[in-house]
């Protein structure tokens, strides 16, 4: 009977658990009517919405600069003020709002809002992030001076490493670097250093007006072309094709877009010691596309190295999900 009663117990108890866990997993919100009072300030024939997006994770790297509005059909674009508020003079009445923001692939409706004649009404908004979670994808450094010497490389990605090799120690990776591109750490020689990455907190923002649309069957033929252009030697083509070359193969059809020198700092920033003549950096945004997907970019203008003094080479890249808002305000 006491075994009984003391199952039925842990029966109560692990059923108010999962109800209390089940609430902790609420969907997050993406609108709500903080509050409607009289305002002091507006006639009988007036009424205002006070649009609150002081919520959302404004991303430093990729913040919400621009928010689309459509009230009841009519549709405005605004900037987001340092409060992050909106607000907008109507007539007492019914009001369905719809919102879209630049940075982000969530679009928020509202149902029906009743406004009544001299109320303030206030709406706080969250969006949600049209990023998801970015891998960085084999990123390579080879490193050529013209001659042998000590060298320090930090690097620091936008987010965290998930993998490097040799590994990537407090101070950085610190060896003595060779001509051909070797690079020795404590009597071990590495072709070159390899690291590997992750940003939980969002994507790179894909531009899709300039790029290449890339079909599998093309695939070989234009990374050979654009990388010999940009002027890397045989080893790292060869290393470069290797890696992403069966991946772009498989998606059947792909969006490609480069980013050079300075845009390679949203992904990680490098210090090199001493200070390379020389310094160039390629990471590929690569974006499968659906059969349907049809895209028109310009051609994307391709920088080349210029092999001068101690030469410092990386590349890398991360594969992009379609983000169909994005593509729209083209």
């Amino acid at each position: 009977m006491r075994a009984s009663i003391f199952i039925l117990l842990l029966s109560v108890v692990a059923v108010q658990q999962a109800r209390a866990n089940e609430k902790g997993r609420e969907s997050p919100w993406k609108y709500r009517i903080v509050n409607s009072s009289p305002d002091q300030s507006l006639n009988k024939e007036q009424a205002m919405f006070d649009l609150d997006f002081s919520a959302n994770n404004w991303d430093s790297n990729y913040p919400i600069t621009a928010i689309q509005l459509s009230c009841n059909g009519v549709i405005q674009r605004f900037g987001t003020d340092p409060d992050f508020r909106k607000t907008i003079l109507v007539t007492p009445g019914d009001y369905v709002l719809q919102l879209v923001a630049d940075n982000s692939s969530d679009e928020i409706t509202t149902s029906s809002i009743h406004i009544d004649s001299g109320f303030r009404t206030v709406i706080a908004f969250q969006f949600q992030s049209g990023y998801s979670q970015e891998e960085y994808l084999k990123p390579v450094i080879y490193l050529y001076p013209e001659k042998a010497q000590e060298t320090t490389i930090q690097l620091n990605p936008n987010g965290k490493f998930t993998f490097t090799y040799p590994v990537y120690k407090e101070n950085g990776w610190a060896g003595i670097a060779h001509p051909d591109g070797q690079f020795t750490i404590e009597g071990k020689n590495y072709p070159y250093l390899f690291w590997e990455g992750i940003n939980t907190q969002s994507q790179s923002k894909v531009d899709y007006s300039t790029g290449f649309v890339v079909n599998s069957d093309e695939v070989t033929a234009f990374l050979e072309e654009k990388l010999t252009e940009m002027g890397l030697n045989d080893h790292e083509l060869t290393d470069f094709i290797t890696f992403w070359g069966p991946r772009m193969v498989q998606s059947g059809k792909g969006f490609v877009r480069f980013l050079f020198n300075e845009e390679y700092d949203n992904i990680a920033t490098l210090a090199v010691s001493p200070q390379p003549t020389s310094i160039f950096r390629v990471y590929m945004l690569f974006t499968p596309l659906e059969s349907t997907i049809e895209l028109n970019p310009a051609p994307q203008e391709i920088k080349s190295v210029d092999r001068k003094g101690f030469t410092v080479i990386e590349w890398g890249g991360s594969e992009i999900n379609y983000n169909e808002t994005l593509a729209s305000h083209e």
